[in-house]
């Protein structure tokens, strides 16, 4: 089912339980329970406390940079203990963020999405993994590096404010303009212009009287970009809070 973002930028790997991993799985934990400024008071040279601190000031109102911000010091790149100057913004979309938080002489991408950052890679070296490429749509590695180019500078900087202040769906997150995360129940169906997850017409469109596998989801969202989605606007938010409470569509 397609409804998010889902990458897996390493590879699994099976490691044994012993005291040792236990013990950095406990450090892990109590570095994931402290806040930002903490984490700058334990992660970057004291000379340099106040201007790391002044940079989360300028971030600490957008809860994209904070996730970010945390999870850099929480597990500094190559145990590099440099502090983060900016914070830049690939691309957005469906409620992710690529980003790029750059330090005195690094720069390194971010996924931010669901809450949660995860380091993808040096930018001079760009995006390699191929759903992520997608996602964003970059059709491959050259096309990222064309599209963006080789100076973070020139990017677009993360904005201050709390995106939750900005006219995004209560639901999936996404901006006006862009295309609902299939199943969101905010969005429109382009046949009847009523609830998509609501109206019959997934079902008469697959000819099927239920969705049972992501096989017929996948059939339907082909059905769906063929026809048309319709993008969203802020005025396609309902009145109550609670649109992502409702049963799932599919």
């Amino acid at each position: 089912m397609k409804v998010g973002l889902r990458v897996s930028m390493q590879p699994v790997e099976f490691v044994p339980r012993t005291r040792e991993s236990e013990t950095m799985s406990g450090l892990r934990e109590e570095l994931d329970s402290l806040d930002v400024t903490l984490l700058i008071e334990y992660g970057v040279a004291e000379a340099d406390r106040e201007k790391a601190l002044g940079v989360y000031e300028r971030f600490k109102n957008n809860p994209v940079a904070v996730r970010l911000l945390h999870d850099y010091y929480a597990d500094l790149p190559e145990a590099r203990e440099e502090m983060a100057v900016d914070l830049r913004i690939v691309a957005e979309k469906q409620g992710s963020t690529l980003a790029v938080l750059q330090t005195p002489s690094h720069a390194y991408l971010y996924l931010v999405a669901d809450d949660q950052a995860l380091f993808v890679e040096e930018f001079d070296k760009g995006v390699t993994d191929q759903t992520l490429l997608h996602h964003f749509d970059f059709n491959s590695v050259e096309d990222f590096r064309t599209k963006i180019g080789s100076d973070p500078e020139e990017l677009p900087p993360l904005s201050g404010e709390d995106s939750a202040s900005q006219e995004v769906c209560v639901s999936c997150g996404v901006k006006p303009g862009e295309y609902h995360i299939l199943g969101c129940p905010v969005e429109q169906c382009p046949w009847c212009e009523a609830q998509l997850n609501h109206c019959n017409c997934r079902f008469d469109q697959l000819g099927v009287g239920s969705i049972d596998d992501e096989e017929q989801l996948d059939r339907f969202e082909d059905l769906l970009e063929a026809k048309g989605r319709i993008a969203f606007k802020a005025e396609d938010n309902p009145s109550y809070p609670t649109a992502g409470e409702d049963p799932p569509p599919f």
